[in-house]
């Protein structure tokens, strides 16, 4: 689904301020959108200035017909200086249907919250649990003389439930359950899965950040259903090789002059990962030969 069709870049550069010249002086004046597009670079390239300028363009256009809301939401906060709003009012954008309001700008700074937003819920559940206990124990093991009157209710509640339930009982009753322990990599891929739902635009920048290469592959079967099947959009920002390949994406290289699309393969990055594994091809080879040597004894 293509969402957002295309968005023009000043030609006029009238201002050697933050963000102009980044682009322009490489001939970067107008971007095409497929359902799956990628801005690839090293650090400094643009990408994530690519992808705020997208965002900010598009809400303050859109706006007017949204009744004043944004229709690409956005968690982490954006500094626009003077010199960034003269930019996007050079700016220009065409859509082919209107944007989803449910789409959302995700960078990586909204996986790390997440990430830390569990550690401190199960840390909080965890020092309840350890007053819990305590009072389980000094409940179960004494003698109450009786019911005072309605404000010892709670503590006589309390103390019935401690002589008859168990203590893992009596402290999940009071206490939630944890989270499930998943590692940095596990939380953050179910942070997506949560996050990206069926018709809408997503801007995602760096996404692999957190997720190891198995999950990253993970990510991709997401992103490729969602674009194929779900009516969805992605603009990404990345140098992760496996998003990189992502079947049918358009990807601009941002390290090239002029600025221009190229196949994942062709991408100097890439290239690195392919060169150091040709180089130990032989260690994978004799890797296979004694694992087929142990199969055979």
């Amino acid at each position: 689904m293509i969402y957002l069709r295309k968005i023009d870049l000043p030609i006029n550069e009238k201002y050697s301020a933050y963000p102009f010249h980044i682009f322009g002086g490489r001939g970067f004046f107008s971007i095409n959108f497929e359902p799956i597009t990628i801005f690839y670079g090293g650090n400094g390239s643009g990408k994530s200035t690519l992808l705020n300028i997208i965002t900010e363009k598009v809400n303050e256009g859109e706006k007017g017909k949204n009744s004043g809301r944004n229709v690409i939401k956005r968690t982490s906060i954006l500094n626009k200086s003077e010199y960034f709003k003269l930019y996007l009012a050079d700016c220009e954008y065409s859509l082919n249907i209107p944007i989803p309001s449910n789409s959302k700008f995700i960078c990586s700074e909204d996986i790390f919250r997440s990430i830390l937003k569990v550690k401190g819920k199960n840390k909080q559940r965890g020092d309840m649990r350890i007053v819990d206990e305590k009072e389980y124990y000094s409940l179960k093991y004494t003698n109450y003389s009786g019911f005072g009157g309605l404000h010892e209710y709670e503590k006589l509640k309390n103390t019935v439930d401690a002589k008859n339930l168990s203590k893992t009982k009596y402290v999940n009753n009071r206490v939630e359950q944890n989270d499930r322990e998943y590692s940095n990599g596990q939380t953050a891929l179910k942070f997506f899965d949560e996050e990206l739902q069926e018709g809408a635009v997503y801007l995602l920048d760096e996404p692999e950040n957190s997720l190891s290469p198995k999950y990253q592959l993970e990510l991709m079967k997401v992103i490729l259903d969602l674009a194929k099947y779900f009516h969805c959009q992605f603009i990404i920002a990345t140098h992760s090789p496996f998003i990189l390949s992502l079947e049918g994406a358009l990807i601009y290289d941002l390290d090239s002059d002029p600025i221009d699309s190229k196949k994942w393969y062709e991408l100097e990055n890439v290239k690195t990962y392919y060169n150091f594994f040709k180089e130990h091809t032989e260690d994978f080879e004799d890797t296979k030969s004694r694992e087929r040597v142990k199969i055979q004894y």
